[in-house]
């Protein structure tokens, strides 16, 4: 009778390891799922923290557009010109949505625009888009083309950077208290233009209707994609992709210049993170 209960123990001790070992797949299922879930809600609080308190985002971005020549005359007098149009372009950069303070979460690493794309229903012209120095905003001077299409930024950390920067190379301060200041230049849109000696040369849009100029050799559309490192290692993009100068601010350019700025809605132009 002993023996008897001992193998009815063992027979018991046997089932009992059987529903725990055929148990061991449900509970790591239950486990991973745990995870998961804990892994879904983190990254949908770190979204919707970053949609409504985002690191970075785009603030508003301001366009300066107007006309410009290039004189061929022998004598300068400009009575034979090429003739272009540029727009600048200022792009302000919001990092104190998510904290007032500056910390290494949103101070600036590295910056740098890649993607460069311009998109235009004319051929006319050389399209560009440059670096431009802030000190020569709304003229066209201080441009630099970039390299390899790609414009990388220098960023500015101390009073010492600033006093000794010209702003002639791509700038930034890390702070984001300067925009990031770009140039578009289409040149020879029109070439050896003629101007009668009794004509008046207006060195702005007006100079585009006088050639006869469309509106629609003017209007274009930019892209681009702003690549930001923050001081703690993570980086960002925010990808741009708008007109820049329609029809209808065209038909202002060809009456002189026009100034123009663009706030975004929210949510609309963040930077979203890509790496830790």
């Amino acid at each position: 009778m002993k023996k008897l209960l001992k193998k009815k123990d063992l027979i018991i001790l046997l089932v009992l390891i059987v529903i725990l070992i055929s148990l061991i797949p449900f509970y790591i299922l239950k486990i991973r799922d745990i995870i998961y879930s804990n892994k879904f809600a983190t990254y949908s609080y770190e979204t919707y923290t970053n949609y409504t308190n985002p690191i970075f985002s785009i603030e508003k971005i301001v366009y300066y557009s107007n006309a410009f020549v290039t004189d061929n005359s022998s004598d300068g007098n400009f009575q034979n010109i090429n003739i272009g149009q540029y727009t600048d372009i200022a792009i302000y950069i919001n990092n104190t949505n998510a904290s007032d303070e500056l910390t290494d979460k949103n101070t600036i690493a590295e910056l740098y625009i890649d993607n460069i794309k311009v998109t235009s229903n004319s051929n006319k012209g050389t399209k560009t888009l440059c670096y431009k120095n802030p000190y020569y905003f709304a003229t066209y001077k201080g441009l630099q083309e970039p390299e390899n299409g790609r414009i990388n930024f220098n960023i500015i950390t101390n009073n010492k950077d600033n006093k000794e920067s010209a702003y002639n190379n791509p700038s930034f301060y890390q702070d984001c208290s300067n925009p990031i200041s770009l140039g578009y230049i289409n040149k020879d849109i029109v070439t050896n233009f003629e101007i009668a000696n009794t004509d008046t040369l207006s060195l702005n849009g007006t100079i585009l209707q006088k050639a006869n100029i469309t509106l629609d050799e003017l209007t274009f559309n930019m892209s681009f994609t702003i690549h930001i490192k923050n001081n703690k290692g993570e980086e960002f993009i925010c990808n741009v992709d708008r007109p820049v100068l329609s029809d209808e601010t065209s038909s202002q350019l060809l009456n002189g210049y026009i100034a123009t700025q663009y706030s975004p809605d929210k949510g609309t132009a963040q930077f979203i993170k890509i790496s830790d």
